[in-house]
């Protein structure tokens, strides 16, 4: 080898022999860790904590994605479910007031109420396949199920 790649290559051999043995001698910078609020006051926190509610935490502790179980939550996550179609709710049915019976216990005739084959007598307060008859008056039924209210009223045949 010449001497002009064996000085650079001895330099730099030296300036690493001398980098390890500072390093091995002492720490570079002195590093000191801040000293406790509590152990210098007594026992008292330097500023006022929040409580957290026990319900919040074990909510947060519930959903934990690091949880000890290691089993994932239900229902498992399914891209495909986002993608699906819902079915349908089901068609809101065609009531008919076919009559009214009024007096002290008034009651009503109806053709059309889900499950129900024919004409049904109901009166105040029955419940037909989530129906309910809320209320009986001359001539007209009240009745409130499947987010509607339906007003019925009696078919009068002369009438077109």
């Amino acid at each position: 080898m010449t001497t002009d790649v064996r000085v650079p290559l001895l330099l730099v051999t030296l300036l690493g022999l001398t980098a390890s043995v500072r390093i091995v001698a002492g720490p570079i910078a002195s590093v000191q860790l801040p000293r406790s609020p509590v152990g210098d006051s007594g026992g008292q926190a330097a500023g006022p904590r929040a409580r957290i509610a026990a319900e919040s935490v074990a909510g947060i502790v519930s959903r934990d994605p690091f949880r000890i179980g290691r089993r994932p939550l239900l229902p498992a996550y399914d891209p495909m479910r986002l993608t699906e179609q819902l079915a349908p709710p089901p068609p809101k049915p065609t009531l008919i007031l076919v009559g009214v019976v009024n007096g002290v216990d008034p009651a009503a005739v109806i053709e059309g109420l889900p499950g129900v084959e024919g004409s049904r007598v109901v009166r105040v307060g029955d419940v037909v396949a989530g129906l309910q008859v809320q209320k009986i008056t001359d001539g007209r039924v009240f009745i409130a199920g499947m987010d509607t209210t339906w007003v019925l009223e009696v078919r009068e045949p002369w009438k077109p």
